[in-house]
């Protein structure tokens, strides 16, 4: 693959908006500004770090303004909307949980422009199809939103039996006889929500004959962030009566994944200057 096809995401991948971010919240909480806005208004001369190169870090951070101002809660006396925990199911210190929570919204967004300017140009439908023969699973699932479910005109099944399980549960989902994953594409409600479920050889309904997607533009989240993704924070469900976050602090790149096997080591070095840790696994194999 030619590396100018991929320049405009590597540009993105090897300048990631979280060393900024993280210095305006430095400045935010310890400076004279009531609003993260005139942070950023004083940010109008080019940034060097360690690591990477900013020319108009005022520029770079304006689009996340929204998600920045989620700082303001520090000096606003406002709490996160939930507990965000350590491994061991400790509450993290305001201030730490604070810089968490933001970093996983900001990597969430900046993600999705950078995985969309590098999968184009691969003209790989790898997210859009199930499992072929050579692969050991026998669907492959894409979580969806009500609203997302819409896009889709396949069966719906939504029975007792399948809101009490999930695809993976051991007791498999039985239809007319036949498990679940032997009928056709068809959008499933289990225990943990809405999924369409794509059996070996089927193809998402909407992968047009020259690999294209036909709802693009409205295309599910799922979609949209294919094979790099955050875990800086993971939904916990255990403790009793909330629902937490736990710190991962990981970056998650899919191995199958024409652009992640070729830039790797930029997929590493973002992550480690993010302070994260990378984590390549194979999602079909």
């Amino acid at each position: 693959m030619e590396t100018d096809q991929f320049q405009a995401g590597l540009t993105l991948l090897n300048n990631p908006i979280l060393p900024l971010a993280r210095l305006v919240q430095i400045l935010f909480i310890s400076g004279p500004f009531s609003s993260v806005a005139e942070v950023l208004a004083e940010l109008n001369e080019p940034i060097e770090t360690n690591t990477s190169s900013y020319n108009d870090p005022q520029a770079v951070l304006t689009p996340y303004l929204d998600i920045l101002e989620e700082y303001q809660r520090m000096k606003n006396g406002q709490a996160l909307p939930c507990q965000i925990l350590d491994a061991d199911n400790n509450q993290l210190d305001p201030l730490e949980a604070l810089g968490l929570w933001v970093s996983q919204k900001l990597l969430t967004r900046e993600l999705e422009t950078i995985n969309s300017l590098l999968c184009a140009p691969c003209g790989c439908t790898l997210c859009c199809i199930g499992p072929d023969d050579s692969h050991s699973q026998l669907f492959f699932e894409i979580p969806l939103s009500r609203e997302e479910s819409d896009l889709f005109s396949l069966p719906s099944i939504d029975t007792d039996d399948s809101r009490q399980q999930t695809p993976y549960s051991e007791t498999i989902l039985v239809l007319d006889g036949k498990p679940f994953f032997d009928h056709g594409p068809a959008i499933y409600h289990w225990q943990s929500g809405l999924s369409m479920i794509l059996p070996k050889g089927a193809s998402c309904p909407k992968l047009l004959d020259d690999g294209r997607c036909a709802v693009y533009p409205k295309r599910p989240d799922v979609c949209r962030r294919p094979q790099i993704f955050p875990y800086v924070l993971e939904p916990s469900t255990d403790v009793e009566g909330e629902k937490p976050f736990t710190a991962q602090r990981k970056l998650l790149a899919i191995w199958d994944c024409p652009y992640v096997k070729q830039y790797k080591n930029e997929i590493a070095a973002y992550a480690e200057i993010c302070e994260l840790e990378p984590v390549f696994k194979e999602n079909k194999s």
